[in-house]
C-alpha cells in the first residue's frame, strides 16, 4: 500500500510536465484528499503535497513572470499575500522555536501561497471540470478506506504509511487512536478524523455548486453526496457537524432565492450553530441528543468551558508577552520538553488561543485582516457572480466554524486552493478584458510612425 502510495505521487508529480494547467490545478486537490500522509525518504521535501507544489511551480517555469503579473492585477489576492507574509516572517523573527526558512517553506510557500498556485492553475469557471472529476474519484477511494476503517475499527492506510509511529500519548499506532474509544471515529486516508471530515465538506460544497451550474451530471453529483456525508458523519466529530451544516446555509442564503420563512428558518438554525459554540446549555443539550448516534458514547462536560480554561491558561502563559505572544512553535515544543508545563492548555483546541498564545494580538490581528480581505472581496463582487462568490463565502465559512471550534489542523492548505479557484473563476472576464485592451495597445503602437 506504501509502494503504490509512492508510485502516485511521482506519477502525479511527473504528469504536471505533460497536462493542461485544469488538471494541474485536480492533481493539487487529489494530493490534498488522499495524500497528505505520503513521505518519500531519500529526497528533498519527501512528502507527496511539497512534491506535488514543487512540480507544479516547475512545470510552469516559464510562464512564472505572467503569472506574476496577473497577480499583481488582483489587489485583493496580492493584498492578504503581503499580510500574511508579513506575518509570517513576523513570527519566525521573534521565536526561538523556528527558523526563518522552515517558515517561508511550510508557512507561506507550501501553505498560505497555494492560493495563488490555484488561481494560476485555473482560467474560468469550466476549468472545475477536471477538479470535480477527480475530486468525486478520491471521494470514492476515501470512502472505501473509510467503510475499511469502520468494518476493522483501525485506519489500514494510515498503518501502513505510518508504519512504526506512534502518538505522543502511548504506544499506539496512528491508526489506532480510535479503535478502543468510546467514541469511535473514521480517519479514512487522515492522521485525524476532524481533517476527514472537514474535507469531505469542503468538497461537497464544490460539488454542490458544480452540480448547481451543470458542471457535472445528477449521478456524479449523488455519488458525491453520498460519499461526503458519509465522511461528514463517521468521522465523529461536532465542530465539523456544525460547520458543515452552516456552512451550506450560507451558500444557500447567498444564492438561491429563498422566501421569508425559509430565510428565518435558516437565520434560527445559524443562531442555534452559534449559541452550540457559545451557550454551554445549549451545547450540553445537542451533545446529548447527538449522543443517540454514537455509540458507547457518554456527553463529557461542556467543551465552552474547557475553551474557557484554556483560555484562563493562555492568558496566565503569555502574560507579559502579549502583543506578540510567545514565538511560534511554543506549545508543541514545550508539549516535547516539559509535558507537565503546558498540560492546562488541552491542545489549545482553537486557532484564536493558538494565534495568541504563539503570535499574541498583533498575530490575531494580521490572521482576522488576511481573512478579512478575502471576504470584502467577495462582498463586493457578490452582485456580479453571486453564485461563485457563494462558493467562496461558504467555503471561508466553513473554516472559519472549524478552525475557532478546533484548531486549523490540515483545514488551510485546501481551502487555499479552493478558494483560488473561486478568486480566479471571479476575475477572469475582468482579466480577459483587460488582456485585450492590452493587445489593442500593442496593435497601435505597432502602427504608430516612430
Amino acid at each position: 500500500m506504501k509502494i503504490a502510495a509512492f508510485i502516485v505521487t511521482l506519477l502525479a508529480c511527473c504528469l504536471m510536465f505533460f497536462i493542461k494547467r485544469e488538471w494541474k490545478a485536480a492533481m493539487l486537490v487529489m494530493g490534498a484528499m488522499t495524500l497528505t500522509l505520503v513521505d518519500i525518504p531519500g529526497i528533498p521535501l519527501h512528502k507527496a503535497n511539497l512534491l506535488l507544489q514543487v512540480a507544479f511551480l516547475l512545470s510552469e517555469w516559464r510562464y512564472l513572470p505572467r503569472h506574476f503579473k496577473r497577480l499583481q492585477s488582483t489587489p485583493y489576492l496580492w493584498i492578504p499575500l503581503l499580510i500574511v507574509s508579513f506575518s509570517a516572517l513576523l513570527a519566525a523573527l521573534t521565536s526561538p522555536y523556528t527558523s526563518i526558512k522552515e517558515t517561508i517553506e511550510y508557512e507561506l510557500l507550501f501553505k498560505y501561497f497555494a492560493i495563488g498556485y490555484a488561481f494560476w492553475a485555473v482560467k474560468n469557471e469550466q476549468s472545475l471540470k477536471p477538479i470535480l472529476r477527480i475530486s468525486l474519484y478520491c471521494l470514492i477511494v476515501l470512502t472505501v478506506f473509510g467503510v475499511l476503517n469502520y468494518i476493522d475499527k483501525n485506519a489500514i492506510f494510515v498503518n501502513a504509511l505510518t508504519e512504526g509511529e506512534t502518538t505522543r500519548y502511548g504506544d499506539v499506532a496512528l491508526g489506532d487512536v480510535y479503535t478502543e474509544s468510546d467514541r469511535f471515529r473514521i480517519q479514512s486516508m487522515f492522521r485525524y478524523a476532524f481533517d476527514y471530515g472537514y474535507i469531505c465538506a469542503a468538497i461537497l460544497l464544490l460539488h454542490l455548486h458544480g452540480w448547481y451550474r451543470h458542471l457535472e451530471s445528477k449521478t456524479e453529483f449523488i455519488i458525491a453526496i453520498a460519499c461526503c456525508s458519509f465522511g461528514i458523519l463517521t468521522c465523529g466529530c461536532r465542530i465539523v457537524w456544525v460547520s458543515a451544516i452552516f456552512s451550506f446555509i450560507c451558500y444557500s442564503m447567498w444564492v438561491f432565492q429563498l422566501n421569508r420563512n425559509v430565510i428565518y428558518g435558516m437565520i434560527a438554525v445559524m443562531l442555534l450553530i452559534l449559541s452550540y459554540n457559545t451557550v454551554p446549555a445549549v451545547e450540553e443539550k445537542v451533545n446529548q441528543m447527538t449522543d443517540i448516534f454514537v455509540e458507547n458514547s457518554e456527553t463529557g462536560g461542556s467543551s465552552i468551558q474547557l475553551r474557557m480554561t484554556q483560555y484562563m491558561y493562555v492568558a496566565i502563559h503569555a502574560e507579559g508577552h502579549e502583543w506578540l505572544g510567545l514565538g511560534k512553535g511554543y506549545w508543541e515544543y514545550m508539549h516535547t520538553k516539559d509535558p507537565e508545563s503546558v498540560r492546562g492548555l488541552y491542545g489549545v483546541e482553537s486557532v484564536i488561543l493558538q494565534t495568541l498564545l504563539e503570535r499574541g494580538i498583533i498575530g490575531l490581528v494580521l490572521w482576522a485582516a488576511f481573512y478579512t480581505v478575502i471576504f470584502l472581496y467577495l462582498w463586493r463582487n457578490r452582485k456580479r457572480r453571486k453564485k461563485l462568490t457563494g462558493l467562496g463565502v461558504s467555503i471561508l465559512s466553513l473554516y472559519m466554524v472549524f478552525s475557532i471550534g478546533t484548531g486549523e489542523l490540515g483545514s488551510v492548505y485546501p481551502t487555499m486552493l479552493l478558494l483560488g479557484f473561486v478568486i480566479k473563476a471571479i476575475e477572469y472576464r475582468r482579466l480577459k478584458k483587460l488582456y485585450r485592451l492590452l493587445i489593442r495597445l500593442k496593435q497601435i503602437r505597432s502602427v504608430s510612425p516612430s
